[in-house]
């Protein structure tokens, strides 16, 4: 009978974050779990502790349980990672033969926050300037599909870094400044409409990219 609750509490919770009927950040609250199958919380509680290992839900001491931000391997994110870069080539491609301009003034004014967060070692900020940083480098594309990728694998990127380690870590720091001086030298090339040598950094930046998820994965 336990384990027949078991796996019956466990298939509902796992049912409702893969259908993302319950998305990252949600809080999963027992009580309505055991009113909703008619079943007592501990086998609820059960299922979470193995959710919890299986990183579907983490666990905020003294307020329960919440739904984990979603990651994916590390051999997805890397194939990711390349389809990405391919994405962004072509992009770049179409910027030189259309002869179209990025927002160089709003890029520069959001990497000298960059710089900021960095220095206080402001993660929350830093990630949240980051997106901003992808979405003005992207803004003149009508490609859809590449901006949902880019934006989805930056914080699943970010998701798997937060629960690694964050800006007080040295290496993790190191990694970050390396990646911003890319940044910087995509904003001279943004100034100057120069998009080949652009696509030269953006390569180097999806291989330091790849680099530091392989020292994450290990």
């Amino acid at each position: 009978m336990e384990d027949r609750l078991f796996n019956k509490a466990y298939d509902y919770i796992k049912d409702k974050i893969d259908s993302s009927c319950w998305p990252p950040g949600t809080k999963i609250t027992e009580q309505l779990i055991s009113e909703a199958l008619f079943m007592s919380r501990t086998p609820i509680r059960t299922a979470l502790l193995l959710l919890e290992e299986e990183g579907m839900v983490k666990s905020i001491p003294y307020k329960g349980y919440i739904v984990a931000e979603k990651k994916i391997s590390n051999e997805g994110l890397l194939e990711r990672l390349e389809l990405i870069a391919g994405l962004i080539m072509n992009y770049l491609q179409y910027l030189k033969e259309n002869d179209i301009t990025l927002d160089h003034k709003e890029f520069e004014k959001l990497l000298e926050k960059q710089v900021e967060y960095l220095n206080y070692r402001d993660a929350t900020g830093y990630f949240n300037n980051e997106y901003r940083l992808f979405e003005t480098f992207i803004a003149k594309s009508d490609n859809q599909f590449m901006k949902k990728v880019i934006m989805t694998t930056a914080r699943d990127i970010h998701g798997t870094y937060s629960d690694n380690s964050d800006l007080m870590d040295e290496a993790r720091y190191q990694n970050e400044a390396k990646l911003l001086a890319l940044y910087q030298e995509v904003n001279i090339c943004i100034r100057d409409k120069d998009y080949d040598k652009m696509g030269e950094y953006l390569i180097f930046f999806f291989d330091t990219l790849k680099d530091s998820n392989d020292i994450l994965a290990q």
